[in-house]
């Protein structure tokens, strides 16, 4: 979607609650993650919260969590009826 239609059509609720996810799960962490792992098998002994920031604010937040109300959200966009992720 363009980001003029995002301008005009995104709920301010909706915007907050993917700031909230993105702020807790920083693009990138994935990558981050799987190079801490292929470090650790080749023997460096620091964590990846360490060495990666990404890491360092997920390991800080805790697990990430999809909270009852986002994920209302999540489902009330266009196709979201179908999907249903596990709420811790």
């Amino acid at each position: 979607m363009p980001v003029y239609k995002l301008l005009d059509e995104m709920p301010y609720e909706e915007f907050i609650g993917w700031n909230q996810f993105f702020t807790s799960r920083p693009v990138g962490w994935r990558e981050d993650y799987r190079t801490s792992l292929l470090l650790s098998a080749q023997g460096v002994k620091k964590k990846g919260s360490e060495i990666f920031e990404s890491l360092k604010v997920i390991e800080r937040n805790g697990k990430s969590r999809i909270t009852p109300e986002f994920l209302a959200i999540l489902k009330s966009s266009n196709g979201g009826d179908n999907w249903n992720p596990t709420i811790e």
